[in-house]
């Protein structure tokens, strides 16, 4: 793997690692893992600070998720008094989700305000980042020579793997993987812990903290991964799973997919 490669897949590695193991420290409350459908909410603003082009507000609790893992940051509205100032980005900073705009704004530490996520955004990705994760079971499980590098879970999916799979499997993967899609398995995305993790994951990232809440993923009988992400409660909400294709560099393997 040339350093390109060993240096996106840490920081996808430290980039998940963070969303997992800072979860439980922060001081705002991350609401959007008690319940990932709730579109709107009532916080309390506790500092504003104008930083460059941005305003970076932090909040007592919030809806909006915040960019990591692969998966991208909520859009949507922080709204006072009629006023409704768009949020351009949400990301974790000095251990602390910070919501960012370029309006102008009269907000303040104290003011009571209403979020309201941009749900449509939120939901397609949701359904990208849970395919991801049930193509990575489906792959793995039917491709013994695989071993995971990275993937990405925005506007330009994929999965990436040292192993090949040839091109000639791609309708074969994508018709197997919708044909599971449709059996409507139940996807737990919870908290837990590291001796937990230890018995149920096949491979466990190894800077996990052992000490901490840790964030897990499961897919029906499959095996449970470590994932700070949101997703959907059950497969069929997904939609359906299109590979674009799949490409062959040395001894790796990438896969971009979309859902429908």
């Amino acid at each position: 793997m040339d350093s390109g490669s060993t240096k996106d897949l840490i920081l996808s590695v430290l980039s998940t690692l963070i969303l997992i193991k800072l979860f439980n420290i922060m001081k705002t409350k991350q609401i959007y893992y008690k319940d990932q459908y709730k579109k709107k909410l009532k916080a309390k603003i506790l500092s504003v600070l104008k930083s460059g082009n941005y305003h970076n507000i932090i909040l007592d609790q919030t809806i909006f998720f915040p960019e990591g893992g692969g998966q991208p940051n909520d859009r949507g509205y922080i709204k006072k008094d009629g006023d409704s100032i768009k949020i351009d980005f949400v990301r974790i900073m000095n251990d602390e989700i910070v919501h960012q705009t370029k309006e102008p704004i009269d907000l303040k530490a104290g003011d009571d305000v209403n979020l309201e996520i941009d749900w449509n955004w939120r939901h397609k990705y949701m359904r990208i980042h849970t395919a991801g994760h049930l193509l990575h079971d489906i792959l793995t499980t039917k491709y013994k020579n695989l071993t995971p590098l990275k993937g990405g879970h925005g506007k330009k999916a994929y999965l990436e793997y040292r192993g090949k799979i040839s091109p000639e499997e791609k309708d074969k993967i994508e018709s197997n993987a919708n044909s599971i899609l449709a059996k409507n398995l139940k996807v737990v995305s919870k908290e837990t812990t590291h001796e937990a993790l230890s018995k149920m994951c096949q491979y466990l990232p190894p800077n996990l903290p052992k000490d901490k809440p840790l964030r897990m993923i499961k897919i029906g009988d499959y095996s449970a991964m470590p994932d700070g992400g949101v997703h959907v409660k059950f497969t069929k909400e997904i939609g359906k799973i299109w590979i674009a294709n799949i490409t062959n560099t040395e001894d790796e393997t990438n896969i971009r997919y979309g859902v429908a």
